[in-house]
C-alpha cells in the first residue's frame, strides 16, 4: 500500500473481541509457555505463496540455527524465517498469520533486523520476519532550514542513513553507540539511545511518523495528531481509528496512575510509554487544543509487539562544528558521581564513561584496532594510548575515564577554562584534549568496550543481562560501590561502560555458558543487581528494552495497576497476540531454560 492511499483505505470492520484481563507479570509465577503446533507451521509456506508472498521462506537447519541467537544470552529455535521483498509482503504475512493463529494459537510473528539486540527481543519459537535482507531503502533527505527529514525502510543500516544525512550537514542526535552495525528499524523498535541522548533524548523523540502493518493486515501511517485531527480520525472505520479511540480512553480513565508510574530516570525503555503519548500534558490540556496525541511514542520501543514497521520518517538537525573534549581520569570510585554532577552544571553535549578493564584490554591487545583504524591513524592512536598510560597516568589505570564533550551550546554560556577548572577540583587529572589522535584514541576505547571484553577470557562470553541499568547521577557513588561488592560476591569480572550524564551503565559479566550452573547464576545475579538499581530510584531498562530478560522483572518497577494497563494496551493493538508474544507483557520464555549453552 502506498503512503497516499492510507487515509482512504477502509478495510473490512473487525468484529470486536472481548478484552481479556491477564494476570499481572511475575518473574516466578506467570511464565506461560505455548505448545508448539508443527502442522500449523507446515501449512504456512503453501498459504503464504498462495496469498501472493513474493519473498523467501526458509526452514532449513542452517538458517534456523542462525536466527536462533542474537547478541543476547539466549538461544531459541524458530520454525520459519521469512524474508519479505516488499511492504506488501508484510501485509500478506500478517493477514495469513492472523487467520491461522485462530486455528493454531502458537503461531506468531517476530520482526528481526540486524540481530544486535541484547535483550532477546528478536528471538522466537515460531516465525521470524527478517527485514534486513530486502527492506533497506533510504530516501533522499529533505532539507528545510535547520531541520531535515529522511524516510527509511526498517532494514536500513544506521551508518548508511547517517552518511546520507552527513552529506547535507545533518545527523540524528539520538544515534546509538552501535550505529556502525545496527539498523533504523531495530533502533526504533527498542527506542534506542546513545551518547548525545543526554541532551537530545531517545530515538522515539526523533520519529516523525511510521508506516505500520497493524493486526488487520493493513498499513497505516501513524504520526502525531492535534486534537482536531484526532477527533476526525476516531470517527473513521478502520483499525488505526479503533486503536486511537481505545488508547485515548485507556489514558483518560487512568491518567493519574499513568503519570505516577513515569520512571524517575532520564532514560527508560521499560514497559510501554503511556505517559509520553500526550507528551506529559493532561487530557484536559489536549482537549483544549494543546499538544498532540502521538502513537509513535508507543510503537517506538514496543519491540514489534504492536505491529510491524515498514517505513520510518526520522528528523535530523545540523551537525555540530565546534566540539571540544575534556577527558577526566577518575582514580577514586567515590568521586565519579561528583565529577558527573559537576559536569552536568554546564550542559555538555554528552558525558561518556569506560572503565579500567577496557583500558587494560586495549593496552594488551593493540592489534584489536587494526580493523578499526587504517594507515598512520592506527600508529598515532596507539602512541597516544601508551603515552597517556605511561606518562600521564604513570602506569596506573583510572578506575573510570569520563569523556565530557562541549559544543557551541555549552561554550556560549561558560568558558572552557571555567569548566575545566571546576572539574579539576574533583579530578586533578582532567585535561582539555587538543591532539586529534588522542581524541580518536579515547573514543575508540569507549566504543570498543564491549567487543574488547571478549578478549579477557576466550573460555567465557560477556553476558548482556545487567547491561541496561540506570540510576540518577547523584546516586552513582553508592550504586557503584555496591555493584563492585556484588561482582566480588559472585566472583565475576565485568567490563563497564556507559552514558555517565544519564547515570546509565552497561555491565557485561564474563561467564562460561557451557557450564550447567550458569543459568541459575544469571537468575540470582539479575535478582540482586536489578533490586540494587531500583533501591537508588533507578530503572532496570535504559535503552536496550525488555525482551526476554527484563519482561519478567517489570513487577519490580511497576504496580499491578500499571502492568495490567500494559497488558490491556497490547491487547488493543494485537487482540490475537500475533506480534512477538512474550516480550513487554505476558512473559512466555523461561529465562533459565532459554539461555544459550555455547560461548
Amino acid at each position: 500500500m502506498t503512503r497516499s492511499s492510507v487515509a482512504t483505505k477502509r478495510p473490512k470492520k473487525r468484529k470486536k473481541e472481548p478484552r481479556t484481563t491477564a494476570s499481572p507479570l511475575s518473574r516466578t509465577a506467570v511464565v506461560k509457555s505455548v505448545k508448539r503446533e508443527p502442522l500449523g507451521h507446515l501449512l504456512l509456506e503453501k498459504l503464504l505463496y498462495a496469498a501472493g508472498f513474493s519473498g523467501t521462506i526458509a526452514t532449513d537447519t542452517e538458517t534456523l540455527t542462525e536466527f536462533s541467537t542474537d547478541e543476547s544470552i539466549f538461544k531459541i529455535m524458530p520454525q520459519i524465517v521469512l524474508r519479505p521483498k516488499t511492504a506488501k509482503d508484510i501485509e500478506t504475512v500478517v493477514s495469513v498469520l492472523g487467520a491461522e493463529t485462530k486455528r493454531f494459537p502458537s503461531i506468531s510473528l517476530t520482526p528481526r533486523a540486524a540481530g544486535t539486540g541484547l535483550s532477546g527481543g528478536s528471538l522466537t519459537d515460531s516465525v521470524v520476519i527478517d527485514v534486513c535482507e530486502y527492506l533497506a531503502d533510504i530516501g533522499k533527505p529533505k532539507i528545510s532550514g535547520d531541520t531535515a527529514t529522511i524516510i527509511c525502510e526498517p532494514g536500513a543500516m544506521w551508518r548508511d542513513v547517517e552518511a546520507a544525512l552527513a552529506e547535507h550537514g545533518f545527523y540524528i542526535p539520538a544515534y546509538p553507540a552501535s550505529k556502525d552495525f545496527c539498523t533504523i528499524g531495530g533502533s526504533v523498535a527498542n527506542n534506542a539511545a546513545g551518547p548525545d541522548s543526554l541532551r537530545y533524548g531517545h530515538v522515539a523523540e526523533w520519529v516523525d511518523s511510521v508506516d505500520v502493518v497493524l493486526s488487520d493486515g493493513n498499513t497505516y501511517t501513524i504520526q502525531p495528531l492535534t486534537y482536531k485531527a484526532f477527533t476526525k480520525l476516531i470517527k473513521e472505520d478502520h483499525e488505526h481509528a479503533r486503536i486511537a479511540r481505545e488508547v485515548f480512553t485507556l489514558i483518560e480513565e487512568n491518567e493519574t496512575a499513568i503519570k505516577r508510574a513515569h520512571p524517575k530516570t532520564a532514560k527508560n525503555t521499560a514497559g510501554y510509554a503511556l505517559w509520553d503519548v500526550l507528551d506529559g500534558l493532561s487530557v484536559k490540556e489536549f482537549k483544549r487544543g494543546v499538544g498532540t496525541f502521538d502513537l509513535t511514542r508507543l510503537i517506538s520501543g514496543s519491540q514489534g509487539t504492536l505491529g510491524i514497521v515498514t517505513s520510518v520518517t526520522m528528523r535530523a538537525i545540523p551537525l555540530g562544528t565546534n566540539t571540544q573534549l575534556i577527558a577526566v581520569p577518575v582514580f577514586d570510585l567515590v568521586k565519579a558521581g561528583t565529577v558527573v554532577q559537576e559536569a552536568l552544571k554546564f550542559n555538555p553535549l554528552n558525558i561518556e564513561v569506560f572503565d579500567d578493564l577496557t583500558f587494560d584490554l586495549a593496552l594488551k591487545n593493540p592489534q584489536f584496532f587494526r580493523k578499526r583504524l587504517s594507515g598512520t591513524a592506527y600508529y598515532k592512536s596507539l602512541f597516544s594510548m601508551y603515552a597517556t598510560y605511561h606518562v600521564r597516568y604513570r602506569g596506573k589505570t583510572p578506575m573510570f575515564t569520563l569523556l565530557v564533550t562541549l559544543d557551541d551550546a555549552t561554550l556560549s554560556k561558560s568558558r572552557l577554562e571555567t569548566i575545566l577548572a571546576a572539574l579539576k577540583k574533583h579530578a586533578p587529572g582532567a585535561r582539555h584534549i587538543v591532539n586529534e589522535s588522542e581524541v580518536e584514541m579515547l573514543w575508540q576505547l569507549r566504543r570498543a568496550s564491549y567487543p574488547l571484553s571478549k578478549l579477557e577470557d576466550p573460555t567465557k562470553r560477556p553476558a548482556p543481562f545487567l547491561e541496561d541499568m540506570v540510576v540518577p547521577p547523584q546516586h552513582l557513588a553508592p550504586f557503584f560501590t555496591n555493584i563492585k561488592r556484588l561482582l566480588k560476591k559472585y566472583n565475576v569480572v565485568a567490563a563497564v561502560h556507559g552514558h555517565g550524564g544519564n547515570g546509565h551503565f552497561h555491565f557485561y559479566p564474563l561467564l562460561d555458558f557451557t557450564r550447567r550452573s550458569t543459568p541459575a547464576l544469571i537468575e540470582k545475579m539479575a535478582d540482586e543487581f536489578f533490586a540494587l538499581a531500583l533501591k537508588y530510584d533507578g530503572s532496570i531498562c535504559g535503552e536496550h528494552n525488555d525482551g526476554i530478560i527484563r519482561t519478567p522483572y517489570l513487577t519490580q518497577m511497576f504496580s499491578k495497576t500499571i502492568l495490567n494497563l500494559f497488558v490491556e494496551l497490547e491487547h488493543i493493538f494485537d487482540p490475537d497476540d500475533i506480534f512477538n508474544p512474550g516480550k513487554k507483557v505476558n512473559p512466555r520464555f523461561d529465562i533459565k531454560d532459554s539461555i544459550r549453552d555455547t560461548n
